[in-house]
């Protein structure tokens, strides 16, 4: 079974309401708890940024000397790669634009991903916020273990800890048509082509030998009321994506993420259990379980 973006959004599905405007100031559960507690523009970048760099993992594509492949051979490759990888730890640069405002907020950090029974761990870091020329280095953790949720802030020296997949608990995560974030890769072809239009798009000016994948919902599809399209910029040397970007229905918001040292040695590099943890100085802050 392959691993994607899809898979840790499915995850906050399970606790959250079924709003997921980018206006919303706060409501419960990124991509859980109750209708006041979790801001959805923050979880839902933590879950991108988690399941892009995850996606990075499943998604192949033909060599640059090779013939043209089709759509369909591109998606036959993501079904058949995914399967193999077992873990990723690599930098990210996410950044939200607001066409209205014209707002940019830039966050930057590392994400690890390790694929485990029944359920996944995953943790992640921003170390550095950029929004409206004001550089923020304080930092923020987002930590899953596999049953409990955390979310770290250095800033106020609190944790809130949610209780997500209580034991005997295998979380569904891996249904593209369940999950509300419509990143259509690691998942058959045949669901992905159910919800999606797919084609190939013109280069990136400055990732001229990438392949450029467009998804646009299907008229059909649920998520033509939240998306107007998803891109996938895939580096042909690598035969990974580079960069992702997402298109709101009513493109007033476009969030990007970036890879920028995204290589082989990313990827099942053999991380543990151990290596994904919140770092030793966050054992003092106050915990508050939800």
């Amino acid at each position: 079974m392959g691993v994607h973006i899809s898979a840790l959004l499915r995850l906050l599905e399970l606790v959250a309401p079924q709003d997921y405007s980018y206006h919303a100031p706060l409501v419960s559960v990124i991509w859980v708890g109750s209708i006041v507690l979790f801001n959805v523009k923050r979880i839902r970048l933590v879950a991108m940024a988690v399941g892009a760099a995850v996606l990075a993992c499943g998604l192949g594509i033909a060599r640059a000397d090779g013939p043209e492949e089709t759509v369909e051979q591109i998606l036959d490759r993501i079904e058949s790669r995914g399967d193999s990888i077992e873990d990723i730890r690599c930098r990210v640069a996410f950044s939200e634009e607001d066409r209205i405002t014209e707002d940019t907020t830039l966050r930057t950090g590392t994400i690890a991903f390790k694929r485990r029974k029944p359920n996944p761990i995953f943790l992640i870091t921003f170390d550095k916020v950029v929004q409206d020329g004001r550089v923020s280095r304080t930092r923020s953790w987002y930590y899953f273990d596999g049953r409990y949720f955390f979310e770290a802030k250095e800033r106020s020296k609190s944790i809130i800890k949610r209780d997500l997949a209580p034991p005997g608990t295998e979380l569904d995560l891996f249904s593209i048509d369940k999950a509300p974030f419509p990143i259509p890769f690691g998942q058959k072809k045949a669901e992905i082509l159910a919800n999606f239009d797919v084609v190939l798009g013109a280069p990136a000016k400055d990732m001229p030998t990438a392949k450029h994948l467009v998804c646009t919902p299907k008229p059909t599809s649920r998520f033509v009321r939240q998306y107007e399209r998803v891109e996938f910029f895939v580096a042909p040397g690598l035969n990974l994506p580079r960069r992702i970007i997402i298109t709101t229905n009513a493109a007033d918001k476009v969030m990007t993420a970036d890879f920028p040292d995204l290589s082989t040695g990313s990827i099942n590099a053999g991380l543990r259990d151990k290596d994904l943890h919140l770092p030793r100085d966050t054992s003092t802050y106050t915990v508050a379980e939800e």
